[in-house]
């Protein structure tokens, strides 16, 4: 890792820490904001280069390529231990903790997957963070986190669209069924850039200075959600770039 490197990640790291929320006692949950390593063995699993499964515990090695981890240590359910580089395997998953809405309370948050592919700019092998999988797939971009979740809050109070509802109190629903929690929203969402791949394209960078010339290309192909950015226009701005995704994977296959 070059030296620039080195520091970016220290300053990565630092700057996440100073975000988590330090129990007040042995008893209380240790609330972990979303993305960050796992310092600890967390419960999770690895998909195997032929694509088996097996569940366990996964720990970040703290090895980074462009802020993404390129190595994990896996335990298997019966205690045995194993390190695997980006090349190696699939992919990976780990949960943690998330807080409530009113931050007393915690709970397991969805699995967080880990896709082993080509990092962004140099093309090594690297575990990139998938939040949306679809015919457009959404990469969380590391180095582009806002802020923690823990201290930042949605400005979007609700959204009613035809086939979709989001609150800041129960979450997104795309027809009958809850797509996301509005935590896992509010978590994933808060972020100045994204890495996306549209049907199999080349990856690109999705940001707010180049978004309204990428839009028709990534949304322009789906009447349906032409209806809903007729009765919701601000659902095209950037802010609400997770959830338009969302929404698009859903009404458009």
């Amino acid at each position: 890792m070059k030296t620039s490197e080195r520091i970016h990640s220290i300053v990565m790291l630092l700057t996440i820490l100073s975000a988590i929320q330090i129990p007040s006692s042995a008893q209380d949950p240790v609330i972990t904001p979303h993305g960050i390593p796992a310092g600890m063995s967390v419960p999770g699993y690895v998909i195997l280069s032929n694509g088996d499964t097996l569940q366990g515990k996964i720990k970040w090695a703290m090895k980074y390529v462009e802020n993404n981890p390129v190595e994990i240590k896996f335990t298997s359910e019966n205690g045995a231990s194993k390190s695997f580089n980006a090349n190696e395997i699939k992919g990976f998953g780990n949960q943690f903790l998330i807080p409530s809405d009113d931050d007393s309370q915690a709970s397991l948050s969805v699995m967080e997957n880990y896709v082993s592919m080509p990092s962004f700019k140099k093309g090594v092998p690297v575990f990139m963070n998938r939040l949306i999988d679809g015919r457009i797939i959404v990469y969380q971009n590391r180095s582009a986190v806002v802020s923690s979740t823990m201290v930042t809050k949605s400005k979007i109070t609700g959204i009613n669209g035809i086939t979709f509802t989001f609150s800041v109190a129960e979450g997104l629903y795309i027809g009958p069924a809850l797509v996301r929690d509005v935590r896992i929203v509010r978590a994933e969402s808060h972020s100045s850039s994204y890495f996306v791949i549209k049907e199999g394209a080349p990856m690109i960078k999705v940001e707010k200075d180049n978004y309204d010339s990428l839009f028709r290309t990534l949304f322009g192909d789906c009447a349906g959600l032409d209806q809903e950015l007729a009765k919701n226009p601000d659902l095209a701005e950037f802010k609400n770039f997770y959830i338009l995704a969302e929404i698009y994977n859903k009404i458009c296959n």
